[in-house]
């Protein structure tokens, strides 16, 4: 055993004693750049500690924290933590999805050890990061570098304690639900078969080919309710989302459905494709996409190859509808053009144009069983909104029906127009066979359901037209029906809601709005009902009229001198040459409301020749309170009627000027 200069040094039996040479208190140190005077021991120990890092003979947990690492985690994690608080407190003030604060938990995870390795491989400088290698690390910058770290992990840690702190006060200032509420509270948990397909963008650029994009989409729209068995949502409503930008979520929650369809499409020349995403509605994520590129002669096999994938994706059977047909691009063109108008006409003209481009589209392609069971449709419209006798018209809607059918006998549009003709010649047998064979085919045509209903029985009925507006619930029709069967049953102030309804899906509708406000009158509540039309804004000439006569009619109701001045413009409206079978029945209504009741009497009879469907509930309609009684009323009921009988109602009354208060 030796000494030297305190440093003790142990060795074998044996071996020789090596000294380590003498520095002198003020030795000088050479090095490639520059002479430097190691001044003290402090100094000295600090080179050491510099050459330990090139060598590798520091610890690894030292050097973790000489680089900064831990501090560098520990700021990771706070900042992750504040902004955490963040999200969950303002995600629900801009509907951010639920999967949003699992999506960013598992990025920071994900990132954590990508900012360890930066950590690691860069210091933090005041010249900016720097690779490691590069910088020359003194006790200064060390320091400096730390306590800047340090500032900065009592930053994030005090941001989050005041968003956790601010969000645990609001939440104890919001009052507990109470138990009768807890119902609205349940999570979103809609039917899984359930489906809606939006509108798909239009690719092109160009607004005029929307109604291409959107003829594709309601007829794939069509295709999925047939072919999978999915309850899917009308096209009449998907529409209504044309250009929202609800996330999937807010959307499937508005209509109650599993899953949302969108899609784009991109028509060049003769080709199409057609992109697909079907996204899970309770979640946000995508659970299938596609897209496929064809010849627009075999877009219905494009439509089938969606259908069969959805199915697969969604574990629901498929069942062909057998082999797609090629069609004449432009008859399918002209089709689509018609039927962007039949989806929104409410004109005599109109429907006009869609009736003629039907008859354009089948001299093109005469084995085009949709152009067919459209012109059917076309003709079965005009009846409504023009002066064609139904008579003349009947004979062209069976053979436009009947041809489709031959064609394709599951066209469900050909089938409900068929019963809607036979409905209208009181073949109610038949027709409730093909609607019921329309439903057979299609479970999701609300207008199958609809038109079902006019000849059913009052409470079937109800259920037919509420499934209807639990497919549609965007459609004026839709809600329209579910009304006026409201107001047969009696349930005068249930039929509110769907009448405001209707008007807001179809402000220019004047018959809505005399109906709305025949049923605030048959709840004694005259000023509502006068306030009824001015939820109404017609486009038409006609439909103006009938608003200001229906205002000036229950007026009259509130004062009894308007009364001879409602009635001029009642007779103003009888004699006008576009009335229309449809707003003939608005008329009736306003004289019975004035107490005409033998002048609408004696125009009942030409009303249900020319429009029978708007007579079958003739029997219940509260419309038609003071009429009942009289034989010849009797003798209508027993000729269109095709209901129960009316069902009692404890607070209706009959609104007329006699009823007036």
């Amino acid at each position: 055993m030796a000494r030297r200069r305190g440093l003790l040094l142990t060795m074998a039996p044996g071996g020789r004693v090596h000294y380590p040479p003498l520095r002198r208190s003020r030795a000088w140190q050479y090095t490639t750049r520059q002479r430097k005077p190691a001044c003290c021991w402090r100094e000295l120990g600090e080179r050491v500690t510099d050459q330990t890092k090139t060598t590798g003979k520091r610890g690894f947990l030292a050097e973790l924290s000489r680089r900064h690492v831990w501090r560098a985690a520990v700021l990771y994690a706070g900042a992750a933590w504040a902004l955490s608080q963040g999200i969950a407190q303002l995600g629900p003030l801009f509907d951010a999805p639920d999967w949003a604060m699992r999506g960013f938990v598992i990025a920071c995870i994900i990132g954590f050890p990508f900012w360890i390795a930066f950590a690691w491989f860069y210091a933090w400088t005041p010249e900016g990061f720097k690779r490691e290698e590069e910088v020359e690390r003194t006790p200064a910058l060390s320091r400096a570098t730390g306590r800047k770290l340090d500032l900065g992990i009592i930053g994030v840690l005090i941001v989050a304690v005041v968003l956790l702190a601010s969000g645990y006060f609001v939440h104890r200032s919001v009052p507990a639900v109470a138990p009768g509420a807890l119902a609205t509270a349940t999570p979103f948990t809609p039917p899984a078969d359930t489906l809606v397909v939006l509108p798909f963008a239009n690719l092109s650029g160009d607004k005029s080919q929307q109604y291409f994009s959107d003829g594709i989409t309601e007829e794939l729209t069509n295709a999925l309710g047939q072919a999978t068995g999915l309850k899917v949502i009308a096209w009449d409503t998907a529409s209504h989302y044309r250009d929202s930008t609800q996330p999937a979520t807010a959307i499937g929650k508005a209509l109650d459905v599993a899953n949302v369809l969108t899609g784009k499409i991109l028509r060049q020349g003769n080709d199409v494709r057609v992109i697909v995403e079907l996204v899970n509605a309770r979640t946000g994520y995508q659970v299938w996409a596609d897209h496929y590129d064809d010849s627009l002669a075999n877009v219905f096999k494009v439509q089938d190859r969606i259908s069969a994938a959805i199915a697969g994706a969604l574990k629901v059977k498929f069942a062909s509808l057998g082999a797609a047909p090629t069609v004449n691009p432009e008859a399918h063109d002209l089709v689509l053009r018609a039927r962007a108008l039949t989806d929104k006409a409410h004109t005599a003209a109109l429907f006009e144009q869609a009736r003629t481009l039907f008859e354009q589209a089948i001299a093109l392609d005469p084995g085009y069983a949709d152009a067919h069971a459209g012109l059917a449709h076309a003709w079965v419209e005009l009846t409504q909104f023009s002066t064609l006798p139904l008579k003349e018209a009947l004979p062209k809607v069976r053979e436009a029906a009947n041809k489709a059918l031959a064609l394709d006998p599951r066209n469900v549009e050909a089938l409900v127009m068929l019963g809607n003709a036979d409905a209208a010649e009181n073949r109610i047998t038949e027709a409730k066979a093909e609607y019921q064979r329309a439903l057979a085919i299609d479970p999701s045509s609300a207008v199958a359901h609809l038109d079902y209903g006019t000849v059913l029985p009052l409470k079937q009925a109800l259920a037919q037209e509420q499934e209807a507006v639990q497919l549609d619930p965007e459609s004026a029709t839709a809600q329209n029906n579910l009304a006026t069967t409201e107001l047969d049953v009696g349930d005068y102030a249930q039929a509110l809601a769907p009448w405001r309804a209707t008007l807001r899906l179809d402000p220019t509708s004047a018959d809505s709005a005399l109906e709305l406000a025949l049923t605030y009158a048959l709840l004694h509540r005259n000023e509502d009902a006068v306030k009824a039309f001015g939820l109404a804004q017609p486009d038409a000439e006609l439909g103006k009229a009938l608003v200001a006569a229906g205002r000036l009619t229950y007026q009259s109701l509130l004062d009894p001198k308007l009364h001879a001045q409602a009635l001029a413009a009642v007779e103003a409206l009888r004699r006008r040459a576009d009335l229309d079978p449809f707003s003939m029945g608005d008329v009736l209504q306003l004289e019975l409301a004035l107490g005409g009741n033998k002048t609408a009497l004696e125009q009942l009879p030409r009303f249900c020749a020319s429009s029978p469907v708007a007579c079958s509930d003739i029997s219940a309609n509260p419309e038609w309170l003071p009429l009942r009684g009289q034989p010849r009323f009797k003798a209508l009921v027993k000729q269109y009627d095709t209901i129960s009988p009316p069902a009692a109602a404890a607070s209706a009354a009959p609104p007329s000027a006699a009823s007036s208060p």
